[in-house]
C-alpha cells in the first residue's frame, strides 16, 4: 500500500488536530489546512457548531477513498494529481467545500480531456453532465460542442446522456434539425459537411460534395484559399469526386500559390504529391511541344533564336493547357 493512501488513517500529533468518522472509518486531518483552503470547514471550525468541540465529526454520505483523494489533492505537500476515476468525486467535494483553487484544477482537467480526441464518448457525456449540474459555462460549451458531433443512435445509448436536463437535449435535437435542413452556399458548405460527418448523413455528405464540385465548374474558379480548403475537405472525409474535380484545378494555378497557401501545407502528402506530380506532367509534355514547335523566323534553326517568338508560343501553349503563364 502506498504511504499516499495510509496518509490520513493515522493520528499524527501536529498533522492531526481534527478527526472525522467517514464511511464508519476515522479519518485524521489538520483543522488548520482545512480552514485555510474552505470556507465551509472555517466555519466549521470557528462556529458555535457542535462539530467544533466534537471529538469525532460525523460526515455522512461520505465516502472515505473519495475523500482521501480529495484531501491528498488538495494539502500543499502531496497536490495529488488528478485521474479519470477521482476527478468527480473530488469535483463533487471541491464544489461541497468551496474549495476553489481545487474547482479550477479539476475543470482544466476535464477542459483538457474534451479537447483530447481520445477522449470516450461516456466520459465527455459525463463531463457536459458536470459542466450542467454545477452551472460551469465555458466547461458546458466545450462539452456540448464535443457531445454534438456524436451519432445521435451513438449518444442515446450512453446511459448519462439521459440524465442531461430536457433543455441541452432539445439544443441537441435542434442543431440536427438546423445541420440536416440548411440551404447550402458557398459560405456554409465546410461546417455543414463537418456536421453531416459528424451524424454519418450520408446523403447530406453528397449534397455538399456535388455543391463544391459545381462551384469548381463556374466560370469564376475558386481562389486558392477555396481550392485548397475544398482540397482539404476532400482528404478529410475521403470525397474521391470532389479531390479529382479539384485537383484539375489546382494543378494549372501558379507553383508560387500553391506552396504559399497555408492550408495547402495540412494537405496528406499523397495529395501534395499528386497535385505536384500533375504538374510535372503538363509541363513535361509542354517541353515536348515546344521542342516541335517552330514560328515563322525561326523555324529552321534547331534553337529559339527569336526571344519574342519564344515568349509568344509559350504562352500560347501554356494557354492552351489552361495554365496561367
Amino acid at each position: 500500500m502506498k504511504q499516499q493512501d495510509t496518509r490520513f488513517s493515522q493520528q499524527d500529533g501536529v498533522a492531526s488536530s481534527v478527526v472525522f468518522d467517514v464511511d464508519n472509518r476515522k479519518l485524521y486531518a489538520s483543522k488548520e489546512v482545512l480552514a485555510l483552503c474552505s470556507p465551509v470547514f472555517r466555519r466549521m471550525f470557528e462556529s458555535d457548531f457542535r462539530e467544533r468541540s466534537a471529538e469525532c465529526i460525523p460526515l455522512p454520505g461520505k465516502v472515505y477513498r473519495d475523500f482521501v483523494e480529495f484531501l491528498l489533492c488538495l494539502y500543499p505537500d502531496t497536490q495529488k494529481a488528478l485521474t479519470d476515476d477521482t476527478v468527480f468525486p473530488v469535483f463533487s467535494l471541491a464544489d461541497e467545500y468551496q474549495v476553489e483553487i481545487l474547482l479550477r484544477k479539476c475543470e482544466n482537467y476535464l477542459l483538457s480531456k474534451c479537447k483530447d480526441t481520445n477522449t470516450s464518448y461516456s466520459s465527455l457525456v459525463n463531463i457536459l453532465l458536470c459542466a450542467e449540474n454545477y452551472n460551469i459555462k465555458d466547461l458546458y460549451n466545450v462539452s456540448f460542442d464535443r457531445v454534438s458531433k456524436i451519432h445521435p443512435l451513438e449518444v442515446s445509448g450512453i446511459h448519462e446522456y439521459s440524465k442531461l436536463s430536457e433543455e441541452t437535449r432539445t439544443k441537441f435535437q435542434k442543431l440536427r434539425e438546423q445541420a440536416l435542413d440548411v440551404k447550402l452556399t458557398d459560405g456554409n458548405v465546410h461546417e455543414v459537411l463537418r456536421i453531416a460527418a459528424d451524424y454519418n448523413d450520408h446523403d447530406l455528405v453528397s449534397r455538399c460534395e456535388s455543391h463544391m464540385i459545381a462551384r469548381c465548374k463556374k466560370a469564376e474558379k475558386p481562389l486558392m484559399h477555396g481550392l485548397c480548403n475544398m482540397l482539404s475537405a476532400a482528404d478529410k472525409h475521403k470525397l474521391t469526386k470532389l479531390k479529382e474535380e479539384v485537383l484539375e484545378l489546382a494543378i494549372k494555378r501558379k507553383s508560387n500559390e500553391l506552396e504559399a497557401s497555408p492550408i495547402f501545407k495540412t494537405l496528406t502528402p499523397e495529395t501534395r504529391c499528386k497535385v505536384l506530380s500533375k504538374r510535372l506532367r503538363i509541363f513535361e509534355g509542354l517541353f515536348t511541344k515546344l521542342c516541335k514547335l517552330r514560328c515563322h523566323c525561326c523555324r529552321k534553326h534547331a534553337d529559339y533564336s527569336c526571344k519574342i517568338c519564344f515568349i509568344s508560343t509559350t504562352k500560347e501553349c501554356f494557354e492552351s493547357a489552361g495554365l496561367v503563364f
